[in-house]
Formats: C-alpha cells, sequence, structure tokens
C-alpha cells in the first residue's frame, strides 16, 4: 500500500460574485514592491470570469501564472507562515488543491531530506509546500492502522509552532504526506555557529525554549488522543524548523509510528536526546520530550552536545545521586532551568506548560517583580505560621500518646492485680475444703465475687485492646506524616543507618547486642536505613535484620516503598515480599497509594495479585487515589494503545473498570474503547458501568459498541446499548441491525427492529440476496413483511442508507 503525505500552503478559492470584486492584498512595511506587483496579478488573475478557479485549474493561463510565481514564492513562504501572536495586519493565504495520485507523481521534484522515517520531496508548482514519501514494506497490519491513526490526529493539528499538515495520498507500497514547506532547521543553525565559533544569542535559546515548549504544550493538551495527548518521541534539531526571517519556530518530526519505521533501532544520532527512562525501559511521555528539549537548549548554549553517558551503559550511569555536569553553562538563568530539567524521576521535571510560564515570568517587569515579591513574602509568612501550628499539633499529639499509654499501663497493673485476686481465692477454695464445708455459703459468696472480678477483667481488656487500637492509629499516622525523629535518642546503630554513616554501620553490624534493637516506634536500623533510601546499610544488614516489623506491621520493605526508594526496594524484594501490615496492606499497595510509580514498578512482579482486607489490589487502590503513573507502572497501556482498564473490561473485573473509569475513561485503540471490548465479550455488569462514559464511540473500523454486540449475539447488552447507540451507522452506511442480519442473529435483529427497522431498505434487493446466499432466510424473511416501523425517536439518522454492501 502506498501513502502520500503533502504539506501546503492552506489556500482560498476566488468566486465571482453577482457584482463585480476586487482583490487587494495587505502588504507590511517590510515586504518587497515585487512581491506587491506579483500579488496584484494573481489578484488579477483570479478575476478572470470562471465559476471556481483554483491553483491547479491556472493551467489555462500557464504563461502569465510562471512569470509571476518567482515573484510570489517568498511571499508564500514566509508571509503565510508568519506566527499568529505577530500578525498585525491579514494575510494572504493559498489554498492546498486536493491532489490526486496522479498529480502528486507528476509534481515531484528535488529531494530536501532523506532519513530512515522516509524522503521528503519538493513540488514543482508548489514552492510553499513539501511532501514526504513513506515505505510501508514490511509493516505489520497492527503497525498500519497506528499511523492511519497518527496521521488522522495530524490532520487536525493547528498551533504557529507545529508543522501544518495539509494531505495524505495512499498507495500500495508508499505513504505520502503533504506539508508545509521550511528550508532551515535548528541544526542549521547550530552547524552555522560551530563553524564560526560564535555563541548562539541568549535571547535567541531562550525564544526556542518558550515557542518550543508551548508547540508541546499545546500537543500534551490535546482532546481524545489520551490523558498525555500527543508526545513527541524524537525531538531534536534536525526536526525543528525555522521561518526564514529567523524569528519563529516549528516543531516536526511527529507520528507516522516512529519504532515501526525504524525497525525499534537508536541510532547515535537520537540517542543523546535520550532520556533515561526511553534509554532503559523504552518510556516515552511528555517528561521525556521536556529531557529533549533540555538537551538541545544545553547543545545551543555551549554549542556541544551533552555526553552524559561517556561511552558507559545506561544503567550504570543513571542511578541513585545522578547529576549532570553543567560547568560550562555560564547564563544563570538557563542552568537554574537545565537543572531541573535533568534528573532522573520524570515527575520531577518541569511541564512544557510550567516552563512557558516560568519564561513568561522571566519577561516581567521588575516593578511588577516587586509587587510579586511581597506576594511571596506574605505567602512564606503564612506556611510558616501552619507549620508552627503543625508542630504544636504534634506535640499535643506526643502528649496526647504519652496519656493514653500511661492508662494502658495503670489498666494493665489493675487487672494483673485483680488476676493475683482471682488466683488467691481460687487456692484457698481449693487448699480449704473443710473450711468452705463448715462456713456453708462462704464458697458460693466467694465464687460469686471471683465471676465478678473475671467479669471486670474482660472489661479491662476490651479497654486495654480499644486503646492499642487508638494507639496503633495514632503512630501510624506518626510514622507516615512527621518526619521529626529525635536522632540523639536513637541507639548507635540506628543512628548510624537512619545517617548514612557506612562505617559505622560496618562497625557494629557484627554486635549481637546492636542487630534487632528498636526505637520508640519499634523501627529497627534496617527500617531507618530503607525508609532513608541508604543503599549501603541495607544490604549490610538486610541478612541480620530481615522480616522484624514496627508496632504498625510495617516492614523495611515497605518503608522503602513509602519513602520511593526502588534500589533499595529491589534489595530487600528476595527478603521481604509478600507481607502485610496490620490493616493487611502490602509494600506495593503502600507505594500505589503514595502515587511511587518507581517502586511500584518493581514491587509489582511479586505482589500485584495481593488484596487487602477489602479485596483492593494495588491497581485498584492506585487508581481510586488518581495515581496515573502507578496505574501505568502496574498494568501499562501497551503499544497498540489497550489499556488497563480495557483489559479489566474484557475479564469483566468490576472491581478494577469501576477504580481505573476515573483515570482512563474515553481512550481509543483500534480495536475501540473499554466498553466495546466489555460489548463483545457480553460483559453485562462492565457495560454498565461504562455506558455513562463511553458510548457512541468507534472502534478503528467505524463500529460502535451496539454493533459489535449485535454481531457476537449478546441480547442483554444490545438492550443496555440500544437507547444510547441506535440509529448510528457504520463508514459502510449499516446500523447495528444489519451487523446482527448478517451474523444470522435473530433474536437481535427482533430485538432492534423497532429502533432501527426504518433503516432496512426493503427494494434493496442485493442485501436480501446476500442474507439468503448466508441462510439466514428467516431474517430476510422477517425484514422483508414486517411492517416498518416510524424513525420519530431515531434522531441521528433521517435515512436509510442506499445499499447494504
Amino acid at each position: 500500500m502506498k501513502w502520500w503525505l503533502l504539506v501546503g500552503h492552506t489556500a482560498t478559492r476566488f468566486r465571482r460574485g453577482q457584482g463585480e470584486q476586487t482583490f487587494s492584498p495587505s502588504v507590511s512595511a517590510r515586504t518587497p514592491v515585487g512581491e506587491t506587483v506579483a500579488q496584484v496579478a494573481f489578484s488579477l488573475l483570479m478575476q478572470k470570469p470562471s465559476a471556481s478557479i483554483g491553483p491547479l485549474q491556472i493551467c489555462r493561463h500557464k504563461l502569465l501564472w510562471k512569470r509571476i510565481v518567482s515573484k510570489t514564492v517568498d511571499y508564500q513562504n514566509n508571509k503565510t507562515r508568519m506566527h499568529a501572536a505577530s500578525s498585525g495586519s491579514a494575510t494572504i493565504a493559498f489554498s492546498v488543491p486536493p491532489f490526486t495520485l496522479r498529480g502528486l507523481y507528476k509534481q515531484l521534484n528535488d529531494v530536501l531530506n532523506e532519513s530512515p522515517a522516509g524522503t521528503v520531496y519538493s513540488l514543482k508548482d508548489y514552492l510553499g509546500l513539501a511532501v514526504k514519501e513513506v515505505l510501508l514494506d514490511g509493516l505489520d497490519k497492527g503497525d498500519l492502522d497506528t499511523i492511519r491513526l497518527e496521521l488522522a490526529t495530524l490532520l487536525d493539528l493547528s498551533h504557529p509552532g507545529v508543522l501544518k499538515h495539509h494531505q495524505v495520498v495512499e498507495d500500495d507500497d508508499f505513504i505520502y504526506v503533504v506539508t508545509d514547506r521550511h528550508d532551515k532547521t535548528l541544526e542549521c543553525l547550530l552547524t552555522e555557529h560551530k563553524r564560526r565559533k560564535i555563541p548562539v544569542p541568549i535571547a535567541v535559546i531562550l525564544s526556542v525554549l518558550r515557542q518550543v515548549a508551548a508547540a508541546l504544550a499545546y500537543l500534551y493538551g490535546l482532546s481524545g488522543i489520551g490523558t498525555r495527548g500527543l508526545v513527541h518521541r524524537d525531538l531534536r534539531p534536525a526536526n525543528i524548523f525555522i521561518s526564514a526571517d529567523g524569528e519563529y519556530f516549528v516543531i516536526a518530526g511527529l507520528g507516522l509510528c516512529r519504532n515501526a519505521l525504524r525497525g525499534g533501532s537508536i541510532t547515535a544520532i537520537t540517542r543523546p536526546y535520550m532520556a533515561p527512562e526511553v534509554l532503559l525501559h523504552n518510556e516515552t511521555s511528555p517528561a521525556s520530550d521536556v529531557w529533549s528539549l533540555g538537551v538541545i537548549v544545553y547543545e545551543l548554549t555551549i554549542l556541544r552536545r551533552p555526553d552524559f553517558l561517556e561511552g558507559k551503559d545506561p544503567k550504570d550511569v543513571f542511578v541513585d545521586g545522578w547529576r549532570p555536569n553543567l560547568s560550562g553553562v555560564t547564563d544563570g538563568f538557563i542552568k537554574s532551568i537545565l537543572e531541573r530539567i535533568f534528573v532522573l524521576e520524570p515527575e520531577r521535571r518541569p511541564t512544557a506548560k510550567g516552563l512557558c510560564e516560568m519564561l513568561a515570568t522571566a519577561d516581567i517587569p521588575v516593578s511588577e517583580l516587586g509587587h510579586r515579591c511581597v506576594a511571596l513574602e506574605d505567602k512564606c509568612s503564612a506556611l510558616e505560621a501552619a507549620l508552627n501550628s503543625a508542630n504544636a499539633n504534634i506535640v499535643l499529639l506526643k502528649d496526647e500518646l504519652k496519656v493514653e499509654s500511661d492508662k494502658v499501663t495503670a489498666l494493665e497493673a489493675a487487672l494483673d492485680a485483680r488476676s493475683a485476686e482471682i488466683a488467691s481465692l481460687k487456692g484457698a477454695l481449693e487448699n480449704r475444703p473443710s473450711e468452705a464445708d463448715a462456713l456453708g455459703q462462704e464458697p458460693r459468696l466467694k465464687t460469686t465475687r471471683i465471676d465478678a472480678l473475671e467479669d471486670q477483667c474482660k472489661e479491662y481488656l476490651a479497654m486495654i485492646k480499644a486503646l492499642e487500637d487508638k494507639l496503633a492509629q495514632s503512630s501510624s499516622g506518626m510514622n507516615t506524616s512527621s518526619p521529626q525523629i529525635n536522632l540523639s535518642a536513637l541507639p548507635q546503630l540506628i543512628y548510624a543507618a537512619h545517617t548514612n554513616d557506612m562505617e559505622t554501620v560496618q562497625m557494629l553490624a557484627n554486635e549481637k547486642d546492636c542487630i534487632g534493637q528498636r526505637d520508640e516506634r519499634g523501627m529497627t536500623a534496617l527500617m531507618h536505613a530503607a525508609q532513608q533510601g541508604h543503599g549501603g546499610p541495607v544490604e549490610l544488614l538486610v541478612k541480620k535484620e530481615k522480616g522484624l516489623k514496627d508496632k504498625n506491621g510495617w516492614t523495611a520493605l515497605m518503608h522503602a516503598a513509602h519513602g520511593n526508594h526502588p534500589e533499595v526496594a529491589r534489595i530487600l524484594i528476595p527478603h521481604e515480599h509478600g507481607r502485610k501490615s496490620k490493616n493487611g496492606r502490602t509494600a506495593l499497595m503502600i507505594a500505589a497509594q503514595e502515587g511511587h510509580a518507581e517502586a511500584a514498578s518493581v514491587l509489582a512482579p511479586y505482589e500485584e495479585d495481593l488484596t487487602d482486607r477489602q479485596g483492593n489490589t494495588a491497581l485498584i487502590l492506585a487508581a481510586e487515589a488518581g495515581h496515573e503513573a502507578v496505574v501505568e507502572a502496574l498494568d501499562p497501556t501497551d503499544d497498540r494503545g489497550v489499556t488497563a482498564l480495557m483489559r479489566a473490561a474484557k475479564r469483566n473485573d468490576t472491581l478494577a473498570v469501576s477504580a481505573l473509569i476515573p483515570v482512563q475513561k474515553k481512550r481509543l485503540a483500534p480495536t475501540g474503547t473499554a466498553l466495546i471490548q466489555a460489548a463483545i465479550c457480553g460483559h453485562v455488569a462492565a457495560v454498565r458501568l461504562l455506558m455513562p462514559y463511553e458510548s457512541r464511540a468507534r472502534d478503528g473500523c467505524g463500529a460502535t459498541a451496539l454493533m459489535k454486540a449485535a454481531s457476537e449475539n449478546h441480547a442483554e447488552v444490545v438492550q443496555l446499548l440500544m437507547e444510547r447507540e441506535g440509529c448510528m451507522l457504520d463508514p459502510h452506511g449499516l446500523p447495528a441491525i444489519v451487523h446482527a442480519a448478517y451474523g444470522g442473529r435473530l433474536e437481535i435483529v427482533k430485538l432492534l427492529f423497532e429502533k432501527e427497522g426504518h433503516l432496512i431498505d426493503k427494494s434493496n434487493e442485493s442485501f436480501f440476496d446476500k442474507l439468503e446466499a448466508k441462510g439466514y432466510s428467516e431474517i430476510a424473511s422477517f425484514l422483508r413483511d414486517s411492517r416498518t416501523p416510524g424513525a420519530d425517536d431515531c434522531n441521528d439518522h433521517q435515512a436509510a442508507p442506499r445499499a447494504h454492501e
């Protein structure tokens, strides 16, 4: 199959109205006289009597066209590409004609660029356009479907910082994509400055950063492409065009199933711009694009690409504590931005939108900054007051805990006293039977007293249990929410582990008296090291203190998960995975609820199937907390766009479906939405949950959930979806009732007839012949002989399709 992607000018057709019309192109002070004359000539040409004249219909005026085209090219290439924000007056826009395949072949001219992703050609008669030729040999159907979806998205993009895509033409073995033409890239600018050894002006660097960040923010904010929007995945200087006047920067190189076209290889050209998570795990996201933008800014600043790897394997370089060497960056503002971008955790990097806001702040006048400084000082004062209040509350909590502890101690002492008294009374009864006989009623009195004392002991035990539960809850809150620890009160080994004092840990780790020591919360040295993320002490202590729990039932692995220390978790997993705290939570559940994707991804292979006391898995807890990054780590969206929600719907896991709907609803894969997956499988409960959010969506072939359920003979699902999706047509003009008929589903046909029967064209013999040929005579007779219902309740379509083919 061949595809053509065409890039060109946006244009307008000029029609002759009832009165004589004139055409006056706007001319700025910078417009050359030659361009003005050319535009007037073009204007006069457009006023030739004709019903409709477009660029491809000017061949009858070929000589005049050739004379003016050379004068209009700069105007077309420059003025029509101007940034929307800078347009002070109206600009002339030329429409891109609907190219045919044959017409496109005739227009192919010089090769502008060649890369693994395709070849870019100029067009003979459209100097403002280019066409990219993409070879499709060796791609499977899934890759082709992905390309189609991406191209459909690209054609709808409209932003001054994103390359405009106009048309796609398809043939047997190629895709051709028509776009706007730009002859200069940021890579060319870098090469010029490197050759001349002249630094790129700071103003230009900040302009690149601001405009590219704005374009990326636009892509990430697109609706209908998932919560992340459209991720670029290949941002580098060669994919950033520069306008002819050097003022505006446009990103290109989007889409076209990049992994499939490259065969999954990573070239020496693209590797320096890849984020650590891409190199290590092939995980792309908006944050990985921001890393690539940071590399571009670094290269613009010092005229050299950063060499973070220095020939080493990424897994040996990007480890805990890694920091970039930015000594060559002398501008303080740019250095501060790069320090925020070049961090290993994607979620800690600034977003594209955040970069735009930061750069907008950089342009604020000093007087305005003064007002903002005062406002920030007020906020700081408020935060300090809040912190002081929080510290006071912590002190009160500690005092309350002490009071409760004293109560428990007193109750335990009272219980011990009562138990001793009971034992004494029982002994007296056993050792003095004759005295008991003589006294007569005294044994019964003592027995009554014993029963009363035992009841009182039971009450004491219940009170102690309630107080212990309250203490556990309070101490759990203190453990996880209060970072304040009295370090001076810690035993020496625990203190050394907490502060990462390796020398002391090594010295004391072999002392039996030190191993197993605990602080006031029941935490061991291993737990403290895990909580702080200190891998060295953890490795020394893990075999000596593994499996121990603090007062809340937390292991060292749980503390590492709560602090999001994946490397420490890897050390502890073989020794402590699968254990649960007092409230039934695993380390993975703790990481999931806190939103720690890195720790969760490490723990998932060992604990992802475990449930808490309510039957919730870590995936459900992460989804309920709204932590989409953790959801992706536990049940990632695959390369075809199939999400965790879709998989849960397919297996009818209603608990997971309910939890995942808020974070993954309305996602679309080539096989459709989660609702469509549930409908295909006939899962009524899942369909009922998903209907309010995903009804009326279509799969890659244009079929709805109702059509799929009708084809699969799921009557109850059809009944649920009929009111929401009835009367919708697929791309061939077929409603769900026809899908049911072609599948031989008589009961479904009868069920849908009242809603969609009017869409059946009873005069269409071809349709009925097909049913007869398939052996569905009963369905054909029913549709032919039944009285056609009215269409008053169907607002989607007023007429039946002309043919069912």
